[in-house]
């Protein structure tokens, strides 16, 4: 099966040059529901970069519930560390929805941005990009309930699938937020009521996004922010935006 690299948006920002040599240094994987990616405080062999599929980058120390900071699609990279030339990453990076990648040597692409400006830039960009989502998370999980984080999980991962309509169980949900799937329950029915959603057996529909978004905290909106500011800093912007 042949794949375009530049269906992810943060490898379209680069020139010919350092996307044909990040193509020859990497190899086409697919992404598989449940796979992961990177083990927390574990060796960082590869770096991904979707062309389809969602992966989200989970945080859980010892015995804690684990807790999304971050879904990456299309739009960025996991394995941030490789950039910096650092090998262990703090969180798991857990495959959400099926798609595919290039997976690439950490050392290749820590090497490809010491040499080529563009990837550098594109990278230091959404590395900081990355950080602030990290951040903005930690605001949400303290001070936002449950409905609304719900709310911003559902949009960002609708955003990332490019679909209204998509496989999420409570279980799943309730892993992401950090919650028991008994508080998933009651704030998700409380949106099917309103007609907001539609869930049975697994399946996601979001009947009204519109109103799921006034649902919402602002971290949907500070999220889908920072996912563009790559794109809108980069000299090659008007290539890289999605059509």
């Amino acid at each position: 099966m042949k794949h375009t690299l530049q269906h992810n948006q943060l490898v379209g920002l680069l020139d010919k040059d350092c996307h044909d040599r990040l193509l020859k240094h990497g190899e086409w994987v697919r992404l598989i529901p449940g796979q992961q990616l990177i083990t927390p405080e574990e060796s960082l062999d590869y770096a991904y970069f979707p062309v389809g599929g969602v992966v989200a980058l989970i945080m859980q120390q010892a015995n804690d519930k684990p807790i999304a900071l971050a879904l990456v699609g299309l739009e960025g990279m996991v394995g941030l560390v490789a950039a910096l030339g650092v090998q262990l990453e703090p969180y798991a990076a857990n495959v959400l929805s099926p798609g595919f990648a290039l997976r690439v040597s950490a050392k290749h692409v820590y090497t490809l941005k010491a040499k080529h400006k563009h990837f550098c830039r594109a990278l230091d960009t959404y590395i900081a990009g990355i950080h602030a989502r990290f951040a903005q998370a930690a605001v949400c999980y303290g001070q936002h309930d449950l409905q609304q984080r719900l709310a911003w999980l559902l949009l960002t991962y609708s955003q990332r699938v490019s679909a209204t309509e998509f496989v999420m169980t409570q279980a799943l949900l309730a892993n992401l937020l950090g919650v028991r799937r008994s508080g998933i329950n009651k704030a998700a029915s409380s949106l099917q009521d309103a007609q907001i959603l539609h869930y049975s057996r697994g399946q996601m529909q979001l009947l009204n996004p519109v109103a799921l978004l006034e649902k919402a905290c602002q971290c949907y909106a500070m999220d889908t922010l920072q996912s563009g500011v790559v794109i809108a800093q980069h000299p090659h912007a008007e290539d890289a935006k999605p059509h």
